[in-house]
């Protein structure tokens, strides 16, 4: 969004140790992602990227790549120690070949007679059949990768073999076939509820099945002694025989309200009452009838025996035309178009036939993959790729576009400004694969998320994982505590060595905070919640803290995001003090975030949600100065003149404290106000350490009794803090060594912020 104001530089002069802090305004809305260590930001200016740095002195630009936040799987831009390195999420461009492509199975036992994607779906879709032998067992297949791979979500050991499937959306799908077998899901297959359409009737078995909507469906039966075809309303729950029929259904289909099918005595049928009653549209006893397609309302092609017969007057005539000699006493058992003159045609044995040309003439596509042996029965279109299914665990797919493009997580390389691809767990939603979220100080370790293979126990979600890269041991999945029911978990942020790793657990529905720690003989050890009790239940979600969302570099201090086991508020936890609520601004209302830790736990910065319609509370929280509002800070510790600029949100820190980042409204700009993005430069004596300023060590640490102190110049003043705030020792010396008797404060965790000279240092220390 247009600034109407130029760039802003505000400087003040703190004159108790006269030290530069700067407010830098961009001149247009940029999301920021992450601000290093030297001052330069990340972010992006449209949703879906590309990243690009923000040099906030010179007030430029530069476009680095990679595929931001905005689009897909998301992830975050964020900086190495050094600078020199950054996470994020990159486009990754893989050739497609537009050939046709076989796979067998490993369960190659099976006849799989029906393929579908639906809702328009490119990677969700799923197979049926049924064991070789005949009457044999019954299966479904689910794949979330546009039939990379398929996975059984439901099988059968009842001789309940699958004939006919009909999906009318992701979740709702029906199935029929032997042993009196009909059945419904709506769950993604996940799961079957039997349907009895043929009642008391005699049904030897249910050939064939379509559905129109979650409520209108037909399903096809062979009965001891005749046809029938039942039709339901409401989902399966009650069903009607329907009138008129010829013969035994063997495909039923529909375009917009009116349901089409073909019979094994050669005959054409028409219902355009929701298929109560049937009208003849054609009948040839001489001609095997397989297969019906429509393209359009006006053309549709039913595949038979030898030849096909097509219509483009809505089946008030059929022509009937051969394909090629070769075929000739061959089954055609499928028909279908990817675009007006685009067909694809299956059979028995192993053929694949396609046109150009509506129809008219037939090139034999998969001559070089032939083996004679396998039926081919069902074909499926989607936006990317055509889907054969057949016998002998047999798949054909065909891509229709040359290349896939997809979203994985990476690392940027500044120093010669390349993306390196970093992996993912293999599964495609949708053109995403993995994206990365945070790197470590060291720039060693990136974290993430990945998507994880849905077809898992009886969940119906697709899910994530938390995932991890490092230079040592590459990309490692680092799992969900609860994979039997679907439940995704993700990295946030990621320690300065990469011991640490902390993100969210889905806890049916609630994200729970989750840390992973390293593991010394490799990998990561599973993910554990932060416990509000220590000594409570593990499994209480009110004694489990919300989701992490930052951690310090030297891994003791995680942060996180309030919800209802603490009343909302943002907190950190340390393994020595546990969790530090860290108050409200907003008098108990809304939640609290916490954006950012800096590199010692000494710095938190954050914001509070309240509701659609209100403006965003940002703070600041220090050992010595606690929760503060953020705009407040900035003009009274700053002595920065805000005006009618209003800061919303600061969503992130520097690892040393030094600089924060985010983005409020200009309500000097327009009516409403513009977005404008800022970067804060903090002076060191601010709540920060800065080992360049003043060089302070203490020890023990952890400390019983006495504390020494030691610097390179001679240290002014020494003063101790409890996390609220309050000083509870203060001395002025003029020595570079110190000692102080702390043997009467209570154990728990205090602040020394000691000066010299050269600035100050606020160490975090432990008294036993």
């Amino acid at each position: 969004m247009k600034k109407t104001t130029s760039m802003m530089l505000l400087a003040c002069f703190l004159f108790a140790n006269n030290l530069f802090a700067q407010f830098l305004i961009k001149d247009t809305f940029y999301e920021t992602c992450g601000v290093s260590n030297q001052g330069t930001v990340s972010g992006y200016e449209a949703q879906a990227g590309p990243y690009s740095l923000w040099f906030p002195e010179t007030n430029t630009v530069q476009q680095i790549g990679g595929a931001a936040p905005g689009f897909g799987i998301g992830g975050s831009a964020e900086f190495s120690s050094n600078g020199n390195l950054l996470s994020g999420t990159n486009n990754i461009v893989t050739p497609l070949s537009m050939e046709w492509q076989r796979n067998v199975l490993a369960s190659n036992q099976y006849i799989y007679r029906s393929i579908a994607f639906p809702d328009n779906q490119d990677r969700v879709g799923f197979a049926a059949g049924q064991q070789y032998t005949s009457n044999g067992n019954g299966i479904v297949l689910r794949t979330i990768n546009g039939g990379e791979t398929w996975t059984p979500v439901w099988t059968d050991n009842s001789h309940r073999g699958i004939e006919s499937m009909s999906f009318v959306n992701f979740s709702t799908g029906y199935v029929c076939g032997w042993n009196q077998y009909c059945a419904k899901t709506i769950n993604s297959g996940m799961s079957w509820t039997a349907l009895t359409p043929g009642g008391s009737d005699s049904v030897y078995i249910y050939t064939s099945i379509d559905f129109m909507d979650e409520s209108n469906g037909i399903v096809g039966a062979q009965l001891d002694d005749s046809p029938a075809l039942y039709i339901t309303n409401d989902g399966g729950d009650t069903w009607t025989t329907a009138t008129g029929l010829e013969g035994i259904p063997y495909k039923i289909t529909h375009i917009g309200g009116v349901y089409f099918l073909i019979t094994n005595g050669g005959t054409i049928q028409k219902s355009t009452d929701l298929g109560l009653s049937w009208t003849t549209i054609y009948n040839n006893p001489a001609n095997l009838l397989v297969g019906i397609n429509f393209y359009d309302e006006m053309t549709a092609i039913v595949t038979c025996e030898t030849y096909i017969l097509k219509t483009i007057d809505g089946g008030e005539t059929w022509t009937q035309s051969s394909i090629s000699p070769m075929t000739e006493g061959m089954i055609w058992r499928d028909v279908a178009w990817t675009t007006a003159n685009n067909l694809i045609l299956v059979g028995t044995p192993d053929l694949i036939f396609e046109s150009n040309d509506g129809g008219t003439t037939w090139n034999w596509a998969n001559e070089t993959l032939f083996n004679a042996e396998p039926a081919l029965y069902d074909i499926a279109v989607t936006g990317t790729d055509i889907h054969v299914c057949g016998s002998q665990g047999n798949f054909y797919k065909k891509s229709l576009i040359p290349n896939s493009t997809r979203t994985e997580m990476a690392r940027y390389d500044i120093t010669n400004n390349q993306w390196t691809n970093l992996g993912s767990l293999g599964i495609n939603v949708d053109g995403n694969v993995s994206g990365g979220f945070d790197i470590s100080g060291d720039g060693n370790t990136l974290v993430g998320l990945s998507w994880a293979n849905p077809a898992v126990g009886n969940g119906t979600t697709l899910f994530g994982h938390s995932v991890a890269w490092s230079a040592a041991e590459g990309f490692m999945d680092l799992g969900s505590l609860y994979d039997s029911t679907n439940r995704s978990t993700r990295a946030n942020a990621v320690s300065h060595d990469g011991n640490v790793v902390v993100g969210w657990q889905d806890l049916n529905g609630p994200w729970k905070s989750a840390v992973w720690r390293k593991n010394p003989a490799g990998g990561y050890f599973p993910n554990e919640f932060l416990l509000i009790n220590p000594n409570g239940s593990a499994t209480d979600e009110y004694n489990q803290l919300g989701e992490c969302s930052a951690v310090s570099s030297d891994g003791n201090w995680i942060g996180g995001i309030g919800d209802y086991a603490n009343n909302n508020e943002p907190w950190i936890w340390s393994q020595s003090t546990g969790v530090i609520n860290l108050g409200s601004l907003t008098g108990g209302n809304g939640t609290g975030y916490v954006a950012s830790i800096n590199h010692d736990g000494t710095m938190v910065i954050g914001w509070f949600d309240i509701g659609p319609f209100d403006p965003t509370v940002p703070f600041i929280w220090t050992p010595t100065g606690g929760l503060q509002e953020f705009n407040a800070y900035v003009e009274n510790a700053l002595a920065t003149d805000l005006g009618n600029k209003l800061i919303f949100i600061p969503n992130s820190m520097s690892e040393n404290g030094r600089y924060i980042v985010g983005w409020g409204v200009d309500f000097d700009a327009s009516e409403w106000g513009e977005l404008f993005t800022f970067r804060v430069q903090l002076p060191d004596s601010l709540g920060t350490s800065n080992p360049g300023m003043a060089h302070v060590s203490v020890f023990p640490n952890p400390v019983r009794d006495i504390l020494n102190l030691t610097a390179m110049d001679s240290i002014i003043s020494v003063s101790v803090y409890t996390i609220s705030g309050q000083i509870v020792f203060s001395e002025k010396s003029e020595t570079p060594i110190q000692k102080i008797d702390l043997s009467t404060l209570s154990s728990g965790v205090y602040f020394v912020k000691a000066a010299t000279k050269n600035g100050s240092k606020t160490i975090k220390i432990i008294k036993e």
